[in-house]
């Protein structure tokens, strides 16, 4: 994601951090390859009444990860977005990894990480683990919209009240990212035609369905793109399952 370091300079230190920390475990996944996305996409400009908006997309997969999804988006100097999702390959027993910094600004005004279950629950084993992470007390939790029972129990969602708190935020979800990865390892693998593979593409396909009911990105990008191509855009781009 070249664009990205060309403006960083101009990026929240610590949205540009969680860029670096999300990136470097991407890197280090077995069989990574690069998913095709149009071009169009994978760079896209627009200028209204000199209000600049910007964002970048990168698509991978990966041993256990049919599609991981980077995205970084830039509105002027008042909004920049850190978007990321790790989509299992539905044959490995594996939650969606989720992660989101909104900037307003420059100060961080939203975060929100989690490790979202691909059935009634997440796999027992990652719920010991995550039993055991000592998550610390955000001053500020956030409050899940209607459709937040998509996520697990134990999401994080929390508007960070100092610098503390923000690196608090990073360290949790690094905690995460390190725990899908070390579940990948251990988990067994089914069939793409069992019963387990059907019902967890079945579940990756609820949780698109009710992230697309997130007014507030629609409402961004129809402004400066339209209703149609916002509807494409994140049919396509941000939750196509």
């Amino acid at each position: 994601m070249e664009s990205v370091f060309c403006i960083q300079s101009e990026l929240n230190p610590l949205l540009l951090e969680a860029f670096k920390l999300i990136k470097n475990r991407i890197n280090s996944l077995t069989d990574l390859q690069p998913l095709y996305i149009d071009p169009n996409y994978s760079k896209i400009y627009r200028n209204l009444n000199k209000e600049e908006l910007f964002i970048i997309n990168e698509f991978y997969r990966a041993k256990g990860f049919r599609k991981i999804h980077l995205e970084v988006a830039k509105l002027g100097k008042s909004l920049q977005i850190l978007h990321c999702v790790f989509f299992p390959d539905p044959c490995y027993e594996l939650p969606i990894f989720g992660a989101d910094l909104v900037v307003n600004s420059n100060n961080i005004s939203a975060g929100i990480v989690d490790l979202s279950p691909v059935g009634k629950h997440l796999p027992v084993s990652l719920i010991s683990q995550m039993r055991s992470l000592k998550v610390p007390k955000f001053a500020e939790p956030g409050r899940l919209p209607e459709w937040g029972f998509i996520f697990s129990p134990y999401v994080c969602f929390i508007r960070p009240v100092d610098l503390l708190e923000e690196k608090l935020f990073l360290k949790l979800t690094d905690q995460y990212l390190s725990l899908i990865l070390s579940l990948l390892v251990k988990v067994r693998v089914d069939q793409i035609n069992s019963l387990d593979s059907i019902k967890r593409l079945k579940y990756q396909k609820r949780y698109c369905l009710n992230q697309k009911r997130n007014d507030k990105t629609r409402g961004i990008l129809t402004k400066f793109f339209g209703s149609s191509w916002a509807d494409e855009y994140i049919n396509k781009i941000l939750f196509e399952c």
